[in-house]
């Protein structure tokens, strides 16, 4: 007869291998159909959403076909979220044009100045529009706990939003190491967000009070590591309480247990993006991983 002890570690062990069940690539999706993904999300029914920088949307159904598509009339739009009855909060980066000086010459660039976020339902339907508090850009956006959740680059802060208003209602942004132009977060459990620190070759889950709960990762060239430049440039959690990380430059997908150790990767993943390109992430209820080729214009697949 096994002692507790023992009884304790086989359950153990037997739940970091099922969180880190193995995955294989299935296909693609959207190729023909998708300009510049910018951003990736499930709604409702495990549809996939597919947002590009000119703020068309295209809905996939689980087989890949499309469902449905929708202009949202906005434009460089590289954040969406959605909440649980399956509206859509697209967000849209406002910005002015400046001179500024580089060396001898005069150049023009977009500077951020704001964020307008608009609201559809399910179906399509323009809810409203709204401008977020304290905002100046957005990389990425999550429903977390009922609140909009934003990451905003040039303030290099994640900050909440009450979802009716846009009124500010606290932020995350010490310790953050941000690099590339690129900030993504994921939802962790337990009411927490998970913030690709990737300056900081960092994956860390910290409270909606700001408070950090773990971290895992380090700069290296092991499977437990993370490589490159920065790394990682985004993250999901599985259903089996797997941890999920993307890294770039180049492409490496792999899957953790639940402590963050103990990494296998995804085989046959292709090379998604050159250089330090962002790379958006999604996992649908079933475990089905989805990765954007954002330049490529399609979707990639990874199935247990």
């Amino acid at each position: 007869m096994k002692s507790p002890a023992a009884i304790l570690m086989t359950a153990l062990l037997a739940c970091c291998v099922a969180a880190r069940a193995e995955y294989r690539v299935e296909g693609n999706i959207g190729k023909g159909k998708l300009g510049a993904v910018s951003q990736i999300a499930i709604g409702a029914n495990d549809t996939l959403c597919a947002l590009e920088m000119n703020g068309k949307i295209t809905v996939f159904n689980p087989d890949g076909t499309v469902a449905s598509t929708l202009d949202t009339g906005l434009e460089n739009t590289e954040a969406l979220a959605v909440s649980a009855d399956g509206s859509l909060y697209v967000l849209s980066t406002l910005t002015e044009t400046k001179k500024v000086k580089s060396g001898a010459r005069m150049r023009t660039v977009q500077v951020p100045v704001g964020v307008e976020c608009g609201v559809f339902d399910a179906k399509g339907k323009k809810l409203k529009t709204m401008k977020l508090d304290q905002l100046k850009s957005a990389r990425a956006a999550r429903i977390v706990d009922g609140k909009l959740a934003v990451a905003d680059l040039s303030a290099r802060a994640l900050v909440f939003h009450d979802v009716e208003t846009g009124k500010e209602t606290g932020r995350i942004k010490k310790g953050l190491r941000l690099c590339c132009g690129i900030f993504d977060f994921c939802e962790g459990p337990d009411n927490t967000v998970a913030i690709s620190n990737l300056g900081a070759f960092k994956l860390q889950r910290y409270s909606l009070d700001g408070k950090l709960v773990s971290e895992f990762g380090k700069r290296g060239r092991g499977i437990d590591d993370f490589q490159g430049c920065c790394n990682p440039v985004s993250a999901a959690y599985l259903p089996n309480r797997g941890i999920l990380t993307v890294e770039k430059d180049p492409t490496r997908i792999k899957v953790y247990d639940a402590n963050g150790q103990n990494a296998v990767q995804i085989p046959g993943v292709e090379e998604l993006v050159k250089g330090c390109s962002f790379i958006p992430v999604a996992v649908d209820s079933k475990g089905v991983i989805y990765l954007g080729a954002a330049e490529k214009g399609y979707i990639v697949k990874c199935v247990p």
